[in-house]
């Protein structure tokens, strides 16, 4: 089953590298047309070191959905060393989506980027505490199970919310003329779409695990 899992992560990771660019390109079309593409500042998205922290945050967090996944398929116990990571994990993905709504509905009413990096990491870290100790009450009360349903839920449920915020707030800010216009809600749409892709990721496990299933029936556990 791990070679399964491992499948998922590794499709998770092309995917987002693969819709960078063009999610980059979609986001500021304006721009394109105007200046026309060119491939030097486009590419430059990949030698930015928050793109590849964020790249791994989520790759991790995948691996810790994953993980629990295939501890269940197996029908391994569950322990805290493999739900630990789960609830911090997702609640982080929960504040994140915060963050990327707070962004795109202050650009919106402000008609600038967000300049407060204190103000940020607060929020972060009271939304990541706030969702850790709700994620955390769930772990104990729901059999792992539907534990990771619930979570999937949630980050699915969260994410399109959030999108239904930064995806209009986007285009109102691309028609303003004000410097760097469209970049905090670009944010926001970008946390959305890879909360969302993590969500799919454990659906898509335990689809390659029944197709295991029916294709080797007599390694199946009892």
């Amino acid at each position: 089953m791990k070679k399964w899992a491992l499948i998922v992560l590794l499709l998770y990771g092309a995917i987002i590298l693969i819709f960078t660019l063009p999610v980059c390109i979609l986001a500021f079309l304006d721009e394109v047309f105007k200046n026309g593409i060119n491939r030097t500042e486009v590419l430059e998205v990949f030698t930015y070191w928050p793109y590849w922290t964020g790249f791994a945050l989520f790759l991790v967090s995948q691996a810790a959905l994953l993980d629990i996944h295939v501890n269940i398929t197996e029908r391994r116990p569950t322990t805290k060393r493999t739900i630990v990571p789960v609830v911090m994990l997702s609640s982080l993905m929960m504040a994140l989506l915060v963050i990327g709504a707070a962004l795109a509905i202050n650009e919106t009413i402000r008609k600038e980027a967000f300049s407060s990096y204190r103000l940020i990491y607060s929020l972060l870290g009271i939304s990541w505490l706030i969702w850790g100790f709700i994620f955390y009450r769930w772990s104990k009360k729901l059999n792992p199970q539907s534990f990771l349903d619930k979570i999937r839920q949630v980050l699915f449920r969260g994410s399109i919310l959030e999108l239904l915020v930064a995806v209009p707030t986007h285009i109102v800010a691309r028609y303003r003329n004000y410097c760097c216009a469209g970049f905090s809600t670009f944010i926001g749409i970008v946390f959305g779409l890879a909360v969302m892709l993590c969500s799919f990721g454990p659906g898509v496990f335990f689809l390659f695990v029944e197709r295991w299933k029916r294709l080797h029936p007599e390694k199946v556990t009892p």
